[in-house]
């Protein structure tokens, strides 16, 4: 699964890195945690990255608060599942920029935080669906987003049971692919698989991470990101 993740690159490098119109409010985000805002680009609006919340709501949910989690879509039911199969038949993808990602192994019993990022490129992009709620007394809209998984690779899987999911992390030809509305949805799903290891690096933080909020600030700083040892 993927619950946290890092987008800490600077707007230069965004904008380098994906030649679209960004929000004028844009802020790295070293901890990046559900219900907050993430940057994605639409296949409605492929020209643009805009701030939607991590955490998919359904248009057809009652409240923004539901039941259930919505952080991740697990890629081989999405076409099955009431909450992910109407956004892919109607091609409801994005972009989530990120730069890194975070998992936990708690197999010696305390959660030890770990970074992924990639080894042949700072910035990325997973595969990712959203959707827009509109509040029926107010008309208020709210924009969420939630990460496709796969089935996780070597790499990922030392942190946990090789069993364990990973976000989807498409390669740079896929990105395009995954946002074009000619493609069928088998054809969409095909793209989500496992990042190749030799290309994905990790190395531990510092448990400070696991704390999204201290004081009632967000937890949101850039040594969150260094590896233990240089800390």
């Amino acid at each position: 699964m993927c619950a946290r993740y890092t987008l800490t690159k600077k707007e230069k490098d965004l904008l380098k890195a994906y030649q679209v119109k960004l929000p004028p409010d844009f802020q790295p985000n070293f901890n990046l945690a559900p219900t907050q805002q993430g940057l994605v680009i639409t296949a409605d609006e492929p020209d643009i990255a805009q701030k939607m919340h991590f955490g998919l709501v359904p248009y057809w949910a009652e409240s923004i608060k539901l039941d259930f989690s919505t952080l991740n879509a697990r890629s081989e039911s999405a076409t099955m599942a009431k909450t992910w199969a109407p956004l892919l038949k109607n091609h409801k993808t994005c972009l989530v920029l990120a730069d890194g990602f975070y998992e936990w192994d708690k197999k010696s019993g305390k959660p030890v935080p770990y970074r992924f990022v990639l080894n042949d490129r700072e910035l990325f992009a997973f595969a990712g669906l959203w959707s827009q709620w509109k509040n029926k007394i107010t008309n208020e809209v709210y924009r969420s987003f939630t990460i496709m998984t796969t089935v996780a690779n070597d790499t990922v899987g030392k942190v946990h049971d090789p069993k364990f999911r990973m976000p989807v992390i498409l390669d740079q030809s896929e990105e395009a692919l995954w946002l074009s509305k000619d493609l069928s949805v088998p054809d969409l799903m095909s793209l989500c698989n496992p990042y190749p290891d030799d290309l994905m690096n990790s190395f531990r933080v510092s448990t400070s991470v696991n704390s999204t909020v201290i004081n009632k600030v967000h937890n949101n700083h850039p040594d969150l990101i260094l590896p233990l040892n240089s800390l």
